[in-house]
């Protein structure tokens, strides 16, 4: 199968980063499991300190654009990448091996994107609206390496790794995923706080989303892209 590392980028999670590495501590192909706490202000770094994983830490909050880059640079070599939420419900062993199933069983996928088909209405609807920004990813070594730095994406790293794909003709499936699902933040920040988060969240999604053809053309030279 080759070294799979799993990187679980986390901001403020502490109630529930347990469940996620409960699940990754149990699987016996993950070569390293990798935790950065994105400059959390409760225990979320103690917790998962609690567990045999390692353990980054931001002083300060970057965005998960940063914290996956600082997983990616500080991990000790991989044939495949996991990048997984911290805040997930119901994640199972299957799951990742469905995420892991199309880079492992046929040739010509690079990166594999999973797909909720359950959750909160508000999951749902996200999940059919904008599938692109879900986190759950499986990812080719070979990819990897040629990606530009993501750190400055923040919310938006997953539109910033699909427009890369593109750039360099590599091929994605979405893979349907059952039984999981993710807190929405109105339930975990408390509804006036969440929206904000949100809103906060869509906006970084959408300077990415203006910002990274241009910085794309820089990156890869404009005869790379498409038009």
């Amino acid at each position: 199968m080759g070294k799979i590392v799993t990187i679980v980028p986390a901001y403020n999670e502490e109630p529930r980063i347990a469940a996620v590495l409960d699940v990754l501590t149990t699987v016996d192909y993950l070569s390293e499991i990798i935790v950065v706490n994105d400059g959390s202000k409760d225990g979320t770094g103690i917790v998962a300190g609690e567990y045999d994983v390692r353990l980054l830490e931001h002083e300060e909050n970057l965005g998960k654009g940063a914290a996956l880059q600082t997983g990616i640079d500080h991990s000790s070599g991989a044939d495949y990448f996991l990048f997984l939420d911290a805040d997930l419900i119901g994640l199972s062993r299957d799951h990742l091996d469905q995420l892991l199933e199309p880079l492992l069983g046929r040739g010509g996928i690079s990166m594999s994107i999973g797909v909720f088909q359950e959750g909160p209405p508000l999951v749902r609807f996200a999940q059919n609206m904008f599938p692109v920004l879900n986190g759950q990813r499986a990812l080719k070594e070979s990819l990897v390496k040629r990606l530009p730095d993501l750190s400055w994406s923040r919310f938006g790293v997953e539109i910033l790794l699909n427009r890369c794909c593109e750039a360099m003709d590599e091929n994605i499936e979405w893979v349907p995923l059952k039984n999981i699902s993710h807190w929405i933040k109105e339930k975990k920040d408390g509804w006036g706080p969440g929206l904000r988060h949100r809103l906060k969240m869509y906006r970084e999604c959408i300077v990415c989303q203006l910002t990274c053809k241009k910085k794309l053309e820089i990156f890869f030279g404009e005869k790379h892209q498409k038009p």
